[in-house]
This record gives C-alpha cells, structure tokens and sequence, in this order.
C-alpha cells in the first residue's frame, strides 16, 4: 500500500499527489517502515542441518537458566529434527561440524533474546516473578508460531487463583502491570526473536505494549478523585448558597 502511494504522490493528477502524500503522512505516524523487512530478517531456521551420531556442544547455561535451555533444545528438535541433550551445564547436539557451528549461533542469539526480554518484562512495575515462566513459555510458542486456537485458554499465571475470604482493596493498586498477561504479550516478541529482528528494536516494542497499559490502568482512579472533587464542590456551592 506505501508503494502504491508513493507512486500515486509523485506521478499523481490534480490533487492526486496532495492527498496521497497526507495518507502517507498519516501512515508514517502510525507505523514504523523504517523497521527490517521480511527479507532483511531471515529465518533463524532457514535451510538444512546435517545430522551425526556424535553429540557435540553447542551451548551452556546457568543453573538457574532452565526455562531458557529448555526453550533452545526445544526449538532446535522443532525447527530442524536434530536430537539434543543436556549434560550438566551444556547443550549437545547430534550434528555435522559445520550444523552444530550454525546451532551454536543460533543458540546463542535465542538465549540472548529471552534474557533481555525476561529482564525487560520483570522490571515492568508490578509484574510478579511467578510470571517468568509463563513470558518464557509465550516467547518460545510465538518463536515457534505455536499458536493456540481461538476460544484455547491461556496459560494459567502463578499466584493468581482465587482467594478465600474478604479481601481489602487497596485504594490505589500497587500492581498496575498485573492486568497485562504475559503469555500473549510475549507471542509477537518471539516471533520477532525467530526473524532475527535486533534485540533493541524488540525490546523497544516490549516498551510500548506495557507503558501506555500502565498509563491507561492510572486513569480510572485520577477520574474517580476528580469526580470526588467535582462532587464536593458542588456540595460546597450549595451550602454557601
């Protein structure tokens, strides 16, 4: 469609030209085009991966990495039907010299994604640790385009069943990014990871999903206390009248 107007702004007729460069405009604000296209960000799994009988390593992780190397070893398996395993801290894969080099950085450039975005996700105000996992499992699906089926429920989140008994709400939430689920926050995140999509461009994107929910969850509240306000000064007009 931009091609198009674009074309329609410099050959365009009459007011062809103006009223295509204003749609342009209009788009412009609206959508990133500077952004990598889809053949400036290739598939991370893209050709063919040559199998062996010996396993060779290809990534270690920390003990507390779990999800993560997880997440890698599955997505490997999924993507390419190479076998893998973990041995104490490290990743192995049963492939050729040269595949297990290629996993290596694909490895790699996965870990280093979800790290950055778990971190980014956990910094949100009010976001719990439980949900770790659930981000995880939401980057690895989107990653994967393992998509559920319309009217599929989401992933349960730690800590949020339901309490018993009468529960005092606070009179401003201390938690206002626990409304933000973050299974399906993460599934274009993942997407993005699978593309090759820079890390800064990503969690940038990370930014702007949460920051203006964070934002919006605030405005029932400052409504609530202007209408308080708005309320007493009314009640206070009628008495001094």
């Amino acid at each position: 469609m931009l091609r198009k107007l674009q074309a329609l702004a410099e050959r365009g007729v009459d007011g062809e030209k103006l009223a295509a460069q204003r749609k342009i405009d209009r788009l412009k604000a609206m959508f990133d085009f500077d952004a990598p296209g889809a053949a400036e960000t290739p598939d991370l799994f893209q050709g063919t991966f040559k199998r062996s009988s010996k396993a060779r390593r290809i990534y270690s992780f920390s003990p507390a990495e779990f999800e993560v190397a997880n997440a890698v070893k599955w997505a490997i398996e999924s993507a390419t039907g190479i076998q893998c395993l973990h041995r104490d801290r490290d990743l192995l894969a049963e492939a050729a010299p040269s595949t297990a080099n290629r996993l290596a950085r694909i490895a790699e450039h996965i870990s280093q994604s979800f790290r950055a975005l778990v971190a980014k996700y956990n910094a949100v105000n009010g976001v719990s640790v439980a949900d770790r996992g659930v981000f995880i499992m939401g980057l690895y699906d989107g990653m994967m385009n393992d998509l559920r089926d319309v009217g599929q429920r989401l992933p349960s989140r730690p800590g949020l069943g339901r309490r018993r008994g009468r529960v005092k709400r606070p009179a401003v939430s201390p938690a206002m990014g626990l409304h933000l689920h973050p299974y399906s926050l993460a599934l274009g995140l993942g997407r993005q990871v699978r593309f090759s999509v820079p890390l800064q461009d990503i969690t940038a994107e990370l930014d702007s999903l949460t920051q203006p929910r964070l934002t919006n969850e605030a405005a029932p509240s400052d409504r609530q206390s202007s209408g308080k306000n708005s309320r007493a000064s009314k009640a206070h007009s009628a008495l001094a009248g």
